[in-house]
């Protein structure tokens, strides 16, 4: 009995036998329609049902669609795989090519890296070498001087390079950690030419105006966090009061930078 269901089953779930269900139900439709529908004795259904139904759209029509249908389709699988195959092959390629050219930047940085730190590496070695060779000059007077003058030389050297690294970040809203509501006020400001920012307070109660956006008017709370934001933009210099009441402010000039790459 277990073999006979396993053969059954296997039966039933073959390709060819859902297409004829299928195909049965899209030539029969009408009646099964009028079957469920139809007001009446079952008489009366089963004749409205064989009145739009015959042998042929029973049985013949619904096993020989299942069996066109059946053989057809790995021969539309294969001409839509076989159209398909030279789109699919380009848009892998350009996959492929990005991951190259990804692969090849990514070596690039860091062997640009490698060099930066060899060249570090390099500069401290030189230092201690110097340092040694002022530590072997036997006048006291001339060591210290010539000790002093390379200790100046050296912070005025990373006080440049200090000063060139500042500049390079200038401008990178990670620089200053902003949070998202001090973000969503820098930008709406940005958007107005003046990039004015307003903090009025009026009978229908306060909110922070940003270009042509209000924030923190739903209520205390809302407001109170808007207002920590704006208070987040004048420290950290992207924001500046302009009025002596404090609810007038202006965008400064970092703070255009660092509104333009957001």
């Amino acid at each position: 009995m277990k073999d006979v269901i396993e053969a059954v089953s296997s039966r039933i779930k073959t390709p060819y036998f859902g297409y004829t269900v299928l195909a049965f139900f899209a030539f029969n439709w009408r009646g099964i329609f009028l079957l469920a529908a139809t007001n009446g004795t079952p008489q009366d259904r089963l004749a409205a049902f064989d009145s739009i139904t015959s042998h042929y759209t029973l049985v013949l029509w619904p096993l020989l669609a299942g069996a066109l249908v059946a053989a057809s389709a790995y021969w539309v699988q294969y001409i839509f795989t076989l159209v398909s195959r030279k789109p699919s092959g380009l848009v892998d390629n350009l996959y492929l090519e990005a991951e190259h050219k990804k692969t090849i930047r990514q070596t690039e940085l860091e062997q640009s890296r490698s060099d930066l730190f060899a060249v570090k590496e390099k500069e401290l070695i030189e230092r201690a070498k110097r340092d040694e060779e002022v530590a072997g000059i036997e006048d006291d007077a001339a060591k210290e001087k010539l000790a002093s003058q390379l200790e100046s030389l050296r912070r005025e050297r990373d006080q440049l390079s200090a000063q060139l690294k500042d500049r390079t970040s200038v401008g990178k809203p990670s620089t200053y950690n902003l949070s998202s509501e001090a973000v969503e006020i820098l930008k709406a400001a940005s958007e107005n030419k003046n990039g004015s920012i307003r903090k009025p307070q009026t009978l229908g109660g306060r909110f922070v105006l940003a270009g042509s956006k209000s924030f923190g008017g739903e209520g205390s709370r809302e407001y109170a966090k808007y207002e920590a934001a704006l208070e987040e933009l004048v420290g950290h210099g992207l924001a500046k009061a302009t009025g002596s009441k404090g609810e007038m402010f202006d965008l400064t000039h970092k703070g255009w930078q660092v509104a333009d790459v957001l």
